[in-house]
């Protein structure tokens, strides 16, 4: 027994060193730490955390305690995936895993470790965060400090969540097909899927009683409590607008009602019937069942649906390649693009089944949102796969590739989203000159936000959860903001909205092209 508490035990604590010796690390909670303060605005700019009834809640324990615990909770829940979602791969890559595949440890015991080593580094990263809460109401509170209603609002909201994303990782990684784009993917609307159970329970007015127990992000929790406190439905939460005419009022903060600690009970012990789960699937670093694994490639099943579509994809590739001879940059640009097209033959079933659709009369507000999601998987890889694969120091020493690499991979992100948009570019000529405009601008501004983000951080899972996140606001207002609009999928968009998205290209690219170029300095 302890033995094998001692091999977990290493597991976690391995787990956890490497992780908060990244500067990756840092970085991120440097980041939410300061979206914490546009989270929580200032009243004196005319907005407030909480507004009720056009009063706003005087800054507490209770009111900022649960607002950066809210804010906790979705990034756990909605980001925490994708940075702890590379545990297991990291072993297999690294080669860690096939030795401790050979000594006495359990494929129990390594998952278990897995698991509370994804559950140590969230909570101390939550942990952290909230400290750097505490002070920020020091700094902008109007009440006294009162640590034990702040501590008492993150476990409220937060360890459903913490559990969840954990056991959720360390399954996905577990699972051969799910452990890499498609799972990145998939857990996006598997979250959703759990979140819009809770709130589906609040709007039918507590009909829906089970999803209580499904309610791992706490949202559904949150949103009963604030209700039943304040006596009103007429709440918001996050940077609004307030009367300033109006008296503050005092919020407490969220109590546990009985009714509630069964549901929050369950919600915290269901997701570890994941880890037996993973346990069914797991590899154990078995060199047959990982090889696709180690050189990064597409997972056996998806390879071999690939395969059936090869000659579509070879036939196409042979069609397209004269355009990429010769030494000019154009053809350096058109060459990765095609390359892609070799990779994944997917993406050349993708064109033939979005071209169909289009022709065949699709709504554009059905088809785009769907274009756009996928078009996102195919760019998020572009220009973060040759660092993946080791060929950057081969690509520095081509001609122009090494100065212009921000361009050369913008170039060939535009080109796929070209070629796969083909026709519902075509059919935006029929809507006017402004529809394919704001089309064109909406393919550019995903190609730059890819290409940006890539580069910056050499991981393609921060381009997919950011724009997902974005892409699933967008198709949620249905064009009821036109703001939102940026590719017209609605055709609400104005042409402020086609200048601002326009704009964000412009500054992603320079910021991806700044860094490119510091990164140069320091080689």
């Amino acid at each position: 027994m302890n033995d094998s508490l001692q091999r977990i035990a290493a597991i976690v604590r391995a787990d956890f060193l490497l992780r908060f010796r990244r500067p990756s690390t840092l970085i991120v909670f440097l980041l939410l730490s300061a979206f914490a303060y546009l989270w929580i605005p200032a009243p004196s700019t005319g907005r407030a955390l909480i507004q009720i009834n056009g009063h706003r809640a005087i800054y507490n324990s209770g009111a900022i305690g649960m607002g950066t615990a809210s804010l906790g909770m979705m990034f756990v829940g909605l980001f925490g995936y994708y940075v702890i979602s590379n545990a297991i791969r990291r072993d297999i890559v690294s080669r860690c895993g096939v030795i401790a595949a050979s000594t006495p440890m359990r494929s129990g015991e390594y998952l278990l470790g897995k698991f509370l080593g994804n559950l140590t580094f969230l909570a101390t990263f939550l942990a952290g965060f909230m400290l750097s809460s505490m002070a920020m109401l020091i700094v902008r509170g109007e009440a006294p400090i009162e640590p034990i209603v702040f501590v008492q609002q993150y476990l409220l909201l937060t360890p459903a969540a913490i559990i969840f994303v954990s056991a959720v990782a360390v399954l996905f990684e577990s699972i051969p097909f799910l452990a890499g784009k498609i799972g990145d993917v998939l857990y996006f609307f598997f979250w959703m899927t759990f979140l819009g159970l809770a709130v589906g329970d609040q709007v039918s007015g507590g009909k829906m009683n089970w999803a209580r127990c499904l309610d791992f992000s706490g949202f559904g929790f949150m949103i009963d409590q604030m209700t039943r406190t304040l006596h009103t439905d007429s709440v918001s939460i996050g940077a609004s607008e307030f009367d300033p005419t109006k008296t503050p009022i005092l919020f407490p903060g969220l109590t546990l009602q009985p009714e509630w600690i069964f549901p929050r009970i369950i919600s915290m012990l269901l997701p570890l019937l994941f880890l037996p789960l993973a346990g069914l699937f797991f590899h154990r670093f078995d060199p047959v069942r990982t090889g696709r694994t180690s050189d990064k490639t597409n997972r056996k099943w998806i390879g071999k649906i690939q395969s059936l579509f090869k000659p579509l994809s070879r036939r196409a590739v042979m069609m397209l390649m004269p355009l990429a001879r010769g030494q000019s940059f154009l053809a350096a640009i058109w060459a990765d693009a095609v390359l892609t097209l070799t990779l994944y033959p997917l993406v050349m079933v993708a064109f033939v089944g979005i071209t169909i659709a289009t022709i065949s009369g699709a709504p554009q507000d059905g088809l785009l949102p769907i274009v756009f999601a996928g078009l996102a998987i195919v760019v998020s890889d572009v220009s973060t796969r040759d660092r993946r694969a080791g060929t950057i120091a081969i690509l520095h020493g081509a001609p122009r590739l090494r100065e212009y690499f921000v361009w050369w991979k913008l170039g060939s992100a535009l080109v796929l989203s070209i070629i796969l948009c083909l026709a519902p570019i075509l059919r935006s000529a029929l809507d006017g000159l402004f529809a394919t405009a704001a089309l064109l601008v909406g393919i550019v501004f995903v190609s730059a936000l890819g290409t940006a983000l890539g580069v910056m951080t050499t991981n393609a899972k921060t381009f997919i959860v950011v724009f997902l996140s974005f892409w699933y606001v967008v198709v949620n207002d249905h064009g009821a903001t036109p703001t939102l609009d940026f590719a017209g999928f609605y055709d609400r968009g104005t042409s402020q909205t086609t200048f601002l998205y326009a704009s964000l290209s412009i500054a992603a690219l320079t910021a991806a092209q700044l860094f490119h170029r510091w990164k140069l300095a320091r080689a």
